[in-house]
């Protein structure tokens, strides 16, 4: 009996002892970081996503509001409060806890920072191993990350201006078993059926929480590059293993944590921009203080260093399935067309013999080009899925018949969206109006892109703005001539002709406008819209088609709805120069003063990535032209 109670009393004394060292160790860590003011080193306050509180007060707030993120009830707004109850909580033993919800595990990027930065005081702090983030980071193998870009699409108002996400590259990935990586995706969280008025009006207000999800890339790749057919480039980082490692444990931290969701500014892009500044020496987040485009993120990181070396080590381009048949399509010589007419439209695939006409090189591009078809026709739902499949298979049996490729140059080039030019523009210019003599004109377009200057990462012959203002002065007068608040032209150009290949077009417009070119301050709102057919005569001209209609305010009689046939051409004559002419032909279906029909031509000659000359004619009852000398910004 005696001999158990002594065990008893050396076993507790032996707890209170280790108790009592680690209570010591913890008062020291918490007295170094005092002195050393480590509750206001920039490294603690990008962990803890403190941002100016509103106002312009010198107090600072998180930006995610979820009391997991915090192990102090003040943490939200009291940096020295967090620091202090994060180093006491990453001390805690684990008795009465499940190891994958001790503060270590919560917060692995906390407690990377605070060995850096205090270095041998944090020699006793717990050693806790943590299956549930080792699972994730693939056990500790992530060697590099990588920002991933998939270009706009036009079909979702949340993907206009593309998307951008993390992606977690292992050291085991090999060719596209990278496809299997993790990837971390941030987005708004929107409750389902959704109306898009509110959608997008939430969106910009800020009426939604975001937060950072994760799911394997191949989801992501198959979703932007398969189903919306989504060009993709990685941008991997050049980062030293350790800064990776605080990356990752930092982007494990802030999964499923609530942000507020601004769709302009604190959005994707943003959010991923904070991810890579945790870092020292990192600096990507634009200046600009209203938008926070995806291709502006790439852009500043095309330009950053970091170690005296560049942050951006390589770009890898991920076309779409679109693009990959187009572009094997395009290569191909008018005989080898016509077999994948005749194959395709046959409807039966490969079950009799190919022109024996062909060489054996022919007859190979010839499966290929058809291979690609079947799997861009079933994810398109040009055909059904059963279909679709079927007569891939019998181009796969068709396949192993045939020689290997042989290995040819592809000279294609591939314009990198962070080459391009920035994505606000400006410009400035004189004008002539037959009704209204001469003056200057002035647009400011905060963003996006016109049919124009749609460039790589952008929908090819589309255009997309926001925010778009159009000014006249005149004899020291300054007059509105438009305001385009949302204006989108969406082209899906066929390029093939082949069964299912649809060349959809559509437009929509909402602003205010000139009711003619005869007047000044006759604006009136609008709301428009088209839809039609594009088709490309050849690489470097595209003609289209519409049917429309829209409704207007009033004015002297004009009536409030109208309908419209439209055509117009996009001609490239070089990669600088390009142009576009265009007719309208409305008529109103109230009103006695209808429409009088628009005719349009528009040319740029691009000077330098981010400067551009055009010129300008219009006719609307009186005739404008007008020289413009434009610069993005």
């Amino acid at each position: 009996m005696l001999s158990k109670l002594a065990l008893i009393f050396i076993v507790s004394f032996s707890i209170v002892s280790v108790s009592n060292a680690d209570d010591s160790d913890v008062n020291q860590i918490i007295q170094l970081a005092k002195e050393l003011r480590l509750s206001k080193h920039p490294s603690w306050i990008k962990l803890m996503h403190y941002e100016q509180s509103a106002g312009g007060s010198s107090s600072f707030v998180s930006a995610i509001h979820d009391e997991s993120f915090f192990n102090s009830k003040d943490g939200a707004f009291n940096s020295s409060a967090e620091l202090e109850a994060t180093i006491k909580a990453l001390q805690k033993p684990l008795a009465g806890m499940l190891v994958d919800d001790h503060p270590q595990c919560k917060f692995p990027a906390r407690l990377l920072l605070l060995k850096r930065l205090l270095g041998n005081a944090t020699n006793n702090i717990l050693k806790i191993s943590c299956p549930k983030y080792d699972k994730w980071t693939l056990n500790n193998s992530i060697k590099s990350i990588s920002i991933v870009y998939a270009s706009g699409f036009l079909g979702n108002p949340a993907s206009y201006y593309g998307h951008v996400l993390l992606k977690l590259n292992s050291n085991r990935s090999n060719g596209d078993a990278r496809l299997f990586d993790p990837s971390v995706n941030y987005g708004a969280i929107i409750p389902p059926n959704e109306d898009p008025i509110t959608y997008i009006a939430k969106g910009i207000f800020g009426g939604y929480d975001g937060g950072f999800t994760q799911t394997d890339y191949y989801f992501h790749n198959r979703n932007y590059g398969e189903l919306e057919l989504r060009d993709i480039w990685e941008y991997e980082i050049n980062l030293e293993q350790w800064e990776v490692d605080f990356i990752v444990a930092h982007a494990w931290e802030v999964l499923r944590k609530r942000y507020t969701y601004y769709f302009f500014r604190k959005n994707c892009a943003y959010r991923l921009a904070e991810l890579l500044e945790i870092v020292d020496g990192v600096s990507v987040i634009p200046s600009n203080p209203f938008f926070m485009l995806p291709r502006a993120l790439l852009q500043n990181m095309y330009g950053s260093h970091i170690h005296q070396k560049p942050l951006i080590s390589s770009v890898d381009y991920r076309p779409s399935r679109q693009s990959r048949f187009y572009k094997k399509f395009n290569l191909l010589n008018s005989s080898e067309r016509s077999e994948i007419r005749r194959i395709i439209e046959s409807g039966k695939g490969f079950e009799g013999e190919m022109n024996s006409a062909l060489t054996i090189n022919s007859k190979v591009k010839v499966v290929d080009t058809v291979f690609d078809y079947y799997q861009f026709a079933k994810f398109t739902e040009i055909m059904s899925e059963d279909d679709a499949d079927n007569l891939h298979q019998k181009a796969l049996v068709q396949r192993f018949k045939l020689p290997p490729r042989s290995k040819g140059t592809d000279k294609s080039s591939i314009d990198l969206p962070h080459k391009g030019r920035k994505s606000s523009y400006a410009r400035l210019g004189v004008t002539y109006n037959e009704s209204l003599g001469n003056g200057y004109s002035i647009l400011i377009r905060p963003a996006y892109y016109d049919v124009l200057d749609a460039a790589s990462g952008q929908v090819k012959d589309s255009a997309l703005t926001m925010g778009e203002v159009g000014l006249f002065a005149q004899s020291g007068a300054l007059r509105i001539n438009h305001v385009d608040i949302l204006k989108i032209e969406s082209v899906n150009t066929a390029s093939t002709g082949l069964p299912g290949d649809k060349s959809k077009a559509w437009k929509i417009k909402l602003g205010v406008q000139r009711q003619n070119l005869t007047c000044l301050g006759c604006l009136t709102p609008r709301l428009e819209g088209d839809y039609g057919y594009a088709l490309s005569l050849n690489p470097r001209v595209l003609v289209s088609a519409y049917l429309g209609g829209g409704v207007q305010g009033s004015r002297k009689g004009s009536g409030n709805m109208f309908i419209r046939a439209s055509a117009f051409s996009h001609i490239r004559f070089t990669d600088k120069l390009n142009m576009r002419v265009g007719i309208e032909l409305p008529k109103q279906i109230d009103g006695s003063d209808g429409h009088e029909n628009r005719y349009l031509l528009e040319a740029r000659q691009q000077l330098g990535v981010n400067s551009d000359l055009r010129f300008s004619y219009e006719k609307n009852k009186s005739r404008q032209y007008g020289v413009n000398l434009g610069f993005y910004f």
